[in-house]
């Protein structure tokens, strides 16, 4: 997510803040993400009757080998404890699902490749409880399951050694669409409006699906939490009848992460003549389940120049309105240019980790911009602003390629994109002093009252909160006063070395500047991260207060 910055700060609070989801705004934008038009946000669906099986869930084995127990409900998050599984990690997920725009029904397979992380005689996936499980098979043998609101319990016929790989795939079936909000303090989940209504076929009712922070279970059996990445390999049908009219649909993509694999589109011999068209896609790196992006409109790819061997690939809707592409319209318009970006930003923070990125632009002022995974999403608003696209960038190394460990932890994410759009304009604007910005910053922050959440244990109401994003970049530059530049900007060169790949806590973080700086930061960080009033900046040593 993305919170405002002196040169075209979001109001947050009473006038409502900023921006959301990994992102931002140059102008003001809701507190919360609108991932669509009121008239546009979908019902949650009515629980369809229940189809899934019923059975007890052992608590122990009789093995005399070992002794195996239950898998529990959740990671133990903090903000949310009963997000994400325990006893598994997973591989790969592969989903093969269809999709009919005309009703908003999804139906089809999810496989997860796990490894299990205890003996386990049962284990748990999260999925919403519109979407009805109907058939759980694990390593080829039918097992039973237990549903209980977004908990979907499995037993299988044999019990899981620590340490083995197992296969579980799942059956299932509804009408995908927000998550509870127990599970999100903004809005997530898969987004549709249904084609045919009344008013008759709407051409522009673009489908797409919110991440952060746990929407995954929207659509298909997940352990949906950050601190488990898995590959991913999505093989999405739509279906769409002669009633549909499916020529008026002809130039739809279906895009997501990773790299397309194979389109074909075939019509069927039923009387209906539904034409079925079939994406499949796969990544090449690990990935959050939150960082999954899906949407299925009128979208075109505009392929970009290649940067040092990352290959930039942008889709929008309608691209074709836009003069020599979206890429091109955007570079000359508004000035996004990705060339200064990546240069800046593998220069302080090392290789960018992943060799391909883009954006996906819907049509829609939508107010947000998400982060996920090589492929950022921008309603075209925020598409507008370049730094919004700065802060974008920035989290595919913190947020991305770092994960944090758990929700509490969100300023190692935002707090650290924040900061980097500051250091982009400190590099590449000459005259630009990060210091009086940085002053202007907490003047603003003052004035708005942004400050009085800790930005490292914000509460999960408050996940989103400016104070994550603004006092989490007040806090790293108060570091860099107080530590100076070589030993700061050494600090995060190790810290994304060390931890590249891998979820952090702030206490990974601190261990890393401490060990490069040498100096004790433990009273720094408690006042920083933890306190209900923001320090005042350093001076000594770095720069007088109040000098020019």
């Amino acid at each position: 997510m993305h919170l405002g910055r002196s040169l075209g700060f979001l109001i947050f609070g009473v006038l409502s803040s900023i921006i959301i989801l990994g992102c931002g705004k140059s102008e003001v934008i809701s507190s919360a993400p609108q991932p669509t038009p009121a008239e546009k946000i979908p019902e949650a669906s009515p629980q369809p009757t229940p189809a899934e099986k019923i059975c007890e869930v052992p608590s122990t084995s009789g093995d005399s080998d070992a002794k195996f127990q239950r898998g529990s409900k959740g990671v133990g998050d903090p903000y949310f404890p009963n997000l994400g599984n325990g006893g598994y990690d997973v591989r790969r997920y592969l989903i093969d699902i269809e999709w009919e725009p005309r009703t908003g029904t999804l139906s089809g397979w999810a496989t997860i490749e796990a490894e299990a992380t205890e003996n386990l005689s049962s284990f748990n996936v999260d999925l919403n409880s519109n979407m009805v499980v109907s058939e759980v098979i694990v390593n080829g043998d039918e097992a039973c399951f237990i549903r209980e609101g977004t908990e979907v319990t499995v037993v299988p016929v044999n019990n899981l050694l620590v340490g083995s790989e197992f296969e579980a795939r799942f059956s299932y079936r509804g009408k995908p669409g927000p998550v509870p909000a127990e599970y999100s303090p903004v809005a997530g989940g898969w987004y549709h409006q249904p084609w045919l209504s009344e008013g008759g076929i709407c051409t522009d009712c673009i489908m797409y699906v919110l991440g952060e922070p746990s929407s995954s279970m929207a659509w298909h059996p997940v352990n949906d939490h950050p601190s488990d990445r898995a590959q991913f390999r999505i093989e999405m049908t739509t279906v769409l009848s002669n009633e549909t009219l499916p020529d008026l649909f002809s130039d739809w993509e279906f895009v997501t992460n990773g790299y397309l694999v194979s389109k074909e589109r075939t019509t069927d011999s039923s009387p209906s003549g539904s034409v079925r068209t079939t994406w499949i896609y796969e990544t090449r790196y690990p990935q959050a389940p939150y960082l999954t992006v899906l949407a299925y409109g009128l979208f075109t790819e505009s392929n970009a120049e290649d940067l040092g061997g990352v290959q930039l690939r942008h889709w929008a809707e309608s691209a074709d309105l836009y003069p020599g592409g979206i890429f091109e319209y955007g570079k000359e318009t508004f000035g996004i240019d990705y060339g200064p970006m990546f240069e800046v930003f593998t220069d302080l923070f090392g290789p960018y980790p992943f060799d391909t990125y883009g954006y996906l632009v819907l049509n829609d002022p939508l107010g947000f911009a998400l982060e996920t995974q090589t492929l950022s999403i921008f309603g075209f608003d925020t598409w507008q602003a370049p730094f919004i696209h700065v802060h974008e960038l920035a989290h595919q190394w913190f947020g991305n390629f770092i994960t944090v460990d758990d929700w509490s932890e969100i300023w190692l994410n935002e707090g650290f994109a924040t900061y980097s759009e500051y250091l982009f304009e400190e590099t590449v604007t000459p005259g630009y002093d990060i210091f009086l910005e940085m002053r202007s910053l907490v003047t603003t922050g003052d004035a708005y009252g942004w400050f009085g959440v800790p930005p490292g244990d914000p509460g999960p109401e408050d996940l989103f909160h400016p104070s994550v994003y603004n006092r989490g970049a007040l806090t790293l530059h108060a570091l860099r006063m107080t530590i100076g530049d070589d030993a700061f900007f050494a600090s995060i060169r190790r810290y994304v070395d060390d931890f590249g790949g891998k979820s952090v806590t702030t206490a990974d973080f601190v261990q890393v500047v401490e060990s490069v700086s040498g100096v004790d930061l433990e009273d720094f960080f408690a006042s920083w991260l933890y306190g209900t009033e923001m320090p005042n900046l350093p001076c000594e040593g770095f720069r007088p207060c109040g000098s020019d």
